[in-house]
């Protein structure tokens, strides 16, 4: 069921379904909640909350940078509309970002938290100077660097097999503004780094990266793992960036696994 809160005087827009264990599901950059549908139909026996973030989707922007924190106060206050003083929260890329500054800000409410295809480092310098560019690339034309992006998320070797997936996806953030790409952006490169978050949070975490990912290093991936017992990694040897596409069956298997643990 869609539905919508004010958050600074915008909607942000989100959807609720089934019953159970909540889980909480946040999308990437350039994606909304609907890169979730496939694996809302396999996850069934949960109650699913899945929310457009700032700037992406249905939801509006409030301003010229959406920092991770502004996101995940948007994000806790859909949790308390909905009732949700626990939940399991699943995030992909960006949504990862935003999950682990929830965490920071309300860790009551976690029960649970998988980086899909995220990180809880910072940019590094050179990745913040990589985003200037991709913000004058959008300033540009957007659509041009939307096109051009997208199939560089997916392993080389799926590229051809997912091309609707990439136009589905080109299609979608096509819709966005440039005002709320920009901000997503700029909110990136200023997060900081999440790490001990990772280490300290009283609740289990698992990581699933795709070793074919072109945004992060496995190395670096595969060193969270050594922060704390309470942080499992997964690797995808055939996937990228977009693992929820690419190897369906393996992210929800790792998915439910989580959740029942």
């Amino acid at each position: 069921m869609r539905k919508t809160i004010k958050y600074k005087g915008t909607d942000v827009v989100y959807s609720h379904s089934g019953s159970g264990q909540t889980l909480l599901l946040l999308h990437g950059f350039l994606e909304d909640r609907s890169m979730w549908d496939d694996l809302i139909k396999r996850l069934t026996g949960y109650s699913i909350v899945a929310v457009d973030l700032l700037g992406q989707g249905e939801t509006g922007n409030v301003g010229y940078v959406h920092s991770m924190e502004a996101h995940a106060e948007a994000v806790a206050k859909v949790l308390e509309a909905e009732n949700v003083s626990h939940c399991t929260v699943i995030g992909h890329s960006m949504g990862g970002y935003v999950a682990l500054a929830l965490a920071e800000l309300e860790p009551q409410l976690i029960n649970g938290l998988v980086l899909l295809h995220s990180t809880a480092s910072a940019d590094s310098e050179d990745k913040q100077i990589d985003r200037e560019r991709v913000i004058a690339l959008v300033k540009r034309n957007m659509r041009v660097y939307v096109q051009a992006v997208i199939p560089t998320l997916f392993a080389e070797s799926n590229r051809d097999k997912h091309k609707q997936d990439i136009l589905n996806l080109v299609n979608v953030a096509s819709g966005f503004t440039q005002q709320g790409i920009i901000a997503n952006i700029r909110g990136m490169m200023e997060r900081k780094d999440q790490s001990a978050i990772l280490k300290a949070g009283s609740f289990q975490k698992l990581l699933i990266h795709g070793v074919q990912d072109p945004v992060l290093n496995t190395e670096e991936i595969i060193a969270f793992g050594q922060l704390d017992a309470s942080v499992e990694v997964v690797c995808i040897e055939n996937a990228g960036h977009m693992g929820h596409l690419e190897t369906p069956e393996f992210v929800f298997s790792a998915v439910s696994n989580f959740c029942q643990n």
